[in-house]
């Protein structure tokens, strides 16, 4: 498949001698290109921003109009466990760090691994597809040249989900009638521009309170738009980070429901009833759907600076009618309403029949050698660890230290993960399936690394063919044809 560049000439399709792609820049993709570099392994990443961080990437150093970010953003878990292995965050950032902390850190953590040098900046991945033969086209627009399209042995997909805005579907009844101003959050920076306006927040999500709280300070009202009820929880607990609690060895040896149990307590003598503040009962127990974490939304709800209210029945000219027949009268409406799953493959890679992502340890699609999905987990606590984790078994399919299993093992582990998945925190969204238990993800992965490690290689993969470690470590030239 030719191309044409910017200035008239002809370009090809191209195997890039650097083996692996990473696609995204942000703490899954910066602990996968460490992974790689520390086996000696030559990569290419391409990050559509022009820095390092992925969604802490924001303000001055981002090149994005449009950002999952706002100006108030900080980590909703603590620095302690969030930092990696063998690069903690520096001693003097609070618990909590603001979002340029974050990325500051970042930078100097891959600055410390001489990551950059391997990064194309600026490089919008549109595609990423099966390539004949083996391995994978991948399709990028690189500033202001035209797409160009390579052909790597395997892709590490670590770009996240934070791209593509969701919005109502079908739209609110009376959406064109309404005058107001409506936009996204990932189009809110700061509250400012709403100073003595009435603002709805529509969302139950910790972006959606952190925006309801931090307008209720500047808006004249606040009014928060809940469809279905969630359980609020505190970054604290009993002066214990709720992160470093789930990460501790002592809470991963508890029974699930001794776990929730213990929750439920130090949550009601922490903050009582959530009925109690004005939220609506969750129809839930708390770990079986996703929590809420905010120190700032009870407090505001406290002292009558946010009214909450159902979900949206219809827009009219000047504001709002809800689904229990009471009104609001507001000039404007910001949708915390999450992200659509858009990915650069083709769906039937990487997804079943309802839209779920259908991956081998929430990492491999089966039957798709040499694609590999990292960092897509919704866990409780910081990604971090489970990244590390990641990368590193993806390290050693990649240089054949470990194998696969059979493909219809692959699928089976796949559909009991999704029925789990389905049965505890629901299938309203696909995005559900993204929730992992921690301690029984990790157990479970570092199993199939000791198996994987014994296993042997399947020589009839194509995408296998040449991925052995000695292969990657050779010279460009010396590499076996990938196709």
């Amino acid at each position: 498949m030719g191309t044409v560049d910017s200035h008239g000439k002809s370009t090809s399709d191209q195997l890039d001698h650097r083996d692996v792609c990473v696609i995204g820049a942000g703490i899954s993709g910066l602990a996968m290109m460490r992974s790689l570099k520390q086996r000696g392994v030559t990569f290419v990443a391409l990050e559509r921003d022009n820095d390092v961080g992925g969604v802490w990437n924001f303000g001055r150093s981002s090149s994005q109009e449009s950002h999952p970010a706002y100006d108030s953003l900080h980590l909703n878990t603590s620095s302690k466990v969030t930092g990696f292995t063998g690069f903690p965050v520096p001693e003097d950032f609070p618990r909590y760090p603001r979002h340029d902390q974050v990325a500051s850190y970042l930078r100097r953590f891959a600055d410390e691994h001489d990551l950059t040098s391997n990064i194309e900046f600026g490089a919008h991945v549109h595609r990423v597809e099966p390539a004949p033969g083996g391995g994978w086209l991948v399709t990028s627009g690189e500033g202001g040249e035209s797409a160009r399209t390579r052909h790597f042995r395997n892709v590490v997909l670590a770009s996240g989900y934070h791209s593509v805005p969701r919005h109502p579907d079908p739209d609110f009844t009376g959406s064109e009638l309404f005058r107001g101003r409506r936009l996204h959050s990932t189009d809110y920076t700061s509250p400012e521009p709403f100073r003595d306006q009435a603002v709805a927040v529509v969302g139950f999500g910790n972006s959606a309170c952190d925006i309801a709280a931090e307008l209720s300070r500047v808006a004249s009202r606040t009014v928060l738009s809940i469809r279905r009820g969630a359980h609020v929880v505190p970054k604290t607990l009993m002066g214990m980070p709720i992160d470093e609690i789930a990460a501790s060895r002592w809470w991963s040896f508890l029974p699930f429901k001794a776990q929730r149990k213990l929750i439920e307590v130090l949550l009601h003598l922490s903050r009582g009833r959530i009925t109690d503040y004005g939220l609506p009962e969750p129809d839930h127990r708390v770990m079986e759907a996703p929590i809420t974490v905010s120190d700032e939304l009870l407090s505001r709800l406290s002292h009558g600076e946010i009214t909450v209210r159902p979900g949206i029945r219809e827009l009219t000219t000047e504001g709002i009618t809800f689904s229990d027949g009471s009104a609001e009268d507001v000039d404007a409406v910001v949708l915390c309403t999450g992200y659509d799953m858009s990915l650069p493959v083709p769906d039937d890679v990487v997804f079943d029949e309802d839209g779920r992502l259908s991956l081998f340890q929430r990492i491999v699609p089966p039957g798709h050698d040499g694609l590999y999905l990292a960092g897509f987990l919704r866990p409780v606590g910081a990604l971090t660890r489970l990244a590390e984790l990641q990368a590193e078994w993806i390290g050693e399919l990649v240089t054949g230290e470990a194998h696969l299993p059979a493909q219809d093992e692959m699928v089976a582990e796949v559909r009991g993960h999704l029925s789990r998945s389905a049965g505890r925190y629901g299938a309203q969204r696909p995005e559900d399936a993204l929730h992992v238990d921690v301690p029984s993800y990790v157990r479970g992965l570092k199993q199939e690394r000791r198996q994987g490690r014994e296993r042997p290689a399947d020589a009839t993969s194509p995408a296998r063919q040449g991925n052995r470690l000695t292969d990657l470590r050779r010279p460009p030239a010396e590499w076996p044809s990938a196709s």
